[in-house]
């Protein structure tokens, strides 16, 4: 690789033992919703009810994949081009939630307790990461661990562009390609 590239990881700087307790979710768009149009709605909601999400399994017994004290990261795919991934938080995960007694009819619910990592807050909504996930490539949650070098940087958007406000980043980036969510 480039030495000029700058990885995910010069930015977080995690440590090697950090990174063994920490699992990258991917989040594509799902059955018609583009994770970027619904960060820009509500990042708190959705890096809750998409990047804390679990599976609802027919017999009950929902698979974890997420453990408490790991941390997770999340990127939500950009529109632009499939390829990117905006950075949407980082948390630490604490305990597994149980299913929701009312059916909602959705697959997933908001399945752990996670708390937020503030000191990487400032790469909110501004950091974008480029990723291929290969066709057919259905696993969305990957451990960090040989993947971190495998994120290039592609752009850190200026602080101005934004006011500390993550739904304005959304914006900005939307806005700068020229698409329109009306």
């Amino acid at each position: 690789m480039n030495d000029d590239v700058i990885m995910f990881n010069d930015l977080l700087h995690l440590t090697d033992e950090e990174i063994h307790r920490t699992k990258i979710r991917f989040l594509p768009d799902y059955k018609g919703y583009k994770p970027a149009k619904e960060f820009k709605k509500d990042p708190n909601k959705f890096n809750i009810e998409w990047l804390l999400a679990r599976k609802k399994n027919e017999e009950g017994k929902d698979a974890e994949r997420l453990h408490k004290g790991e941390n997770v990261i999340g990127l939500a795919r950009l529109p632009i081009d499939n390829d990117l991934w905006v950075l949407t938080c980082i948390k630490r995960i604490d305990n597994p939630l149980e299913r929701p007694e009312e059916d909602n009819e959705s697959e997933y619910y908001a399945g752990y307790e996670g708390k937020e990592l503030p000191k990487y807050r400032k790469f909110y909504g501004r950091t974008i990461v480029r990723y291929h996930k290969v066709q057919g490539e259905a696993q969305s949650i990957y451990h960090a661990e040989g993947l971190l070098g495998k994120l290039p940087v592609e752009e850190v958007l200026p602080p101005k562009l934004l006011n500390n406000d993550v739904s304005a980043t959304v914006q900005a980036i939307l806005s700068m390609t020229g698409l329109n969510w009306h």
